[in-house]
């Protein structure tokens, strides 16, 4: 490691972001779903903005200036794909997720990864 904290900072943060990208989209999509949907009513919303803080806390913390913090936000745009795709969830125009009906399933589901597969 260098002796400059700021080169440190930035060398780990690419290696969490390479990390992120690394992983299959349908794990994080499962992961976040189950961590960021219980206590949501059916037809309720999550508002905009926790897909992106639920990525931030598993893989870094990216200061706003970096342009590194766009690959949060390809992510997250690529997760809420995957939950409307499986119908779990819709976005609502002011960026809010509303839970769907399938999305209870798949928050009762002993494996979400594997129940998500099959509802994609």
């Amino acid at each position: 490691m260098s002796s400059d904290p700021h080169a440190d900072y930035a060398s780990n943060l690419q290696a969490e972001i390479q990390r992120m990208l690394a992983t299959d989209i349908v794990v994080l999509a499962a992961r976040s779903f189950v961590a960021l949907f219980p206590g949501v009513y059916l037809g309720r919303d999550l508002g905009p903005g926790k897909i992106r803080k639920w990525l931030r806390e598993e893989f870094g913390k990216p200061r706003w200036t970096e342009t590194n913090t766009y690959a949060f936000d390809a992510l997250t745009v690529e997760i809420e794909l995957i939950y409307e795709r499986a119908r779990v969830a819709a976005r609502k125009s002011g960026g809010q997720l509303i839970l769907l009906p399938r999305g209870l399933q798949l928050l009762a589901a002993p494996d979400p990864v594997a129940a998500l597969r099959e509802l994609l």
